[in-house]
């Protein structure tokens, strides 16, 4: 039974099938069609979403497109609109934001409100909660589900695996309402080291890493550096804090590859090309990034990003800290899509000379510059960018002209 008399929480709010439902807003006649959302019209492309309708038909996420070709003629393939979801992602976030001073966008069609403080305002936080909802489907038709608890996971877990429209997990009976829940559930039991001891323990409900992680020295033997966050996680802890966007000020450099590909020498290759372009950006600017995030769109709608920063802005070592980062990153076998690398936190370079730094790649990075500021950054490149192919989607399409080694 939810009790209406305590009001604090943080909120998260899921719009199922969210690239689903905003097809079927852009298209009214696909409401009742099989559909399926692709990564690429490509034969190696895979199916990211797909409706009921199309399930019925065999289809399934990760499912190649020449496969779903020949398996469902029926059933009609539609391209990742990014653009079309990015700005229905904006106005949604504009319209919950207005049931809370402190609202944090997520991924497409999640949002966190913390409703800290609100008791004022609204009879009680299911009230608020269906307000949420309601308009939401006045505005776009679009149907959601709220979970409700003191943190951010618990929330987010509840409207992952609990199909009420608003759900609320009282405080305290977190591990409770965690412990018949399959493993996966927890964010870091998906980390490659903690999923294969899970998969050899056989630990395949929360309840299971429950009993490790509470018997600390157990717990720490076996996840090692991951031990306190997952034993956080289990127990349905979270010191995370909703957080509003904050503008800042960014390099980004991306690649969408026209073909999907797992072939390193490429991938290597496209990272390298990306990193030339930061670094020269950088130095225009005459500054460093403290920060730099290099993230992975996989064909089958995984996302994987790592991060680091790079001291100096000459080609050479920015470069190996994108190519490091890439090989940190890329520890799945499946095609890749898109390759990002994003720069922030920006300082002065120093200009002082080092004394046990070699110079030689900062003099090489000045001589291409001046090159590249006579005849454009694509005048000249290095030979691994000549084995990217000539058909990718760029932010810059660049036709080179010379190469070096």
């Amino acid at each position: 039974m939810v009790s209406l008399n305590v009001y604090d929480g943080i909120y998260h709010i899921r719009l199922d099938n969210f690239e689903l439902q905003a097809e079927r807003i852009l298209n009214s006649s696909l409401r009742t069609c099989p559909i399926a959302i692709i990564s690429s019209h490509h034969q190696n492309g895979t199916i990211v979403a797909l409706s009921s309708e199309a399930k019925q038909e065999g289809l399934y996420k990760g499912l190649k497109v020449s496969v779903a070709r020949r398996m469902a003629h029926g059933v009609s393939l539609l391209p990742y609109n990014s653009t079309l979801y990015a700005k229905l992602h904006r106005y949604l976030y504009q319209t919950v934001a207005n049931y809370s001073p402190i609202a944090e966008p997520s991924a497409f069609g999640q949002y966190y409100l913390d409703m800290n403080g609100m008791r004022n305002i609204y009879k009680d936080d299911i009230q608020a909660a269906h307000l949420i909802t309601k308009d939401i489907l006045n505005r776009l038709s679009m149907r959601s589900q709220i979970g409700i608890s003191a943190n951010k996971l618990v929330s987010s877990i509840s409207t992952a695996v609990v199909p009420e429209m608003i759900h609320r997990v009282e405080g305290g009976n977190e591990v409770r309402f965690l412990a018949p829940l399959e493993s996966h559930i927890l964010p870091t039991a998906n980390e490659k080291p903690v999923s294969r001891i899970i998969k050899f323990l056989f630990l395949y409900q929360v309840k299971n890493i429950q009993t490790i992680v509470n018997q600390a020295e157990s717990g720490q033997i076996l996840f090692g550096q991951h031990y306190r966050k997952l034993a956080m996680e289990a127990n349905g802890r979270d010191n995370s804090a909703v957080q509003p966007p904050r503008l800042r000020d960014h390099i980004i450099k991306q690649t969408v590859l026209k073909v999907d590909t797992n072939d390193e020498d490429i991938l290597i290759a496209t990272v390298r090309n990306l990193a030339e372009q930061l670094a020269y950006q950088l130095r225009r600017r005459c500054q460093i990034a403290k920060s730099l995030r290099l993230e992975i769109h996989y064909t089958d709608g995984f996302k994987k990003s790592c991060s680091g920063a790079v001291r100096y802005n000459d080609d050479e070592t920015v470069v190996t800290e994108a190519i490091t980062l890439f090989i940190r990153a890329n520890y799945r076998r499946n095609r890749i899509r898109a390759i990002l690398l994003d720069a922030t936190n920006f300082k002065a370079v120093n200009e002082q000379l080092e004394l046990f730094r070699d110079n030689r790649q900062n003099h090489l990075s000045m001589t291409l510059d001046s090159i590249r500021d006579r005849y454009g950054f694509g005048s000249i490149c290095s030979a691994s960018s000549l084995l990217i192919p000539k058909n990718h989607e760029d932010t810059k399409s660049p036709s080179f002209l010379y190469s070096y080694t």
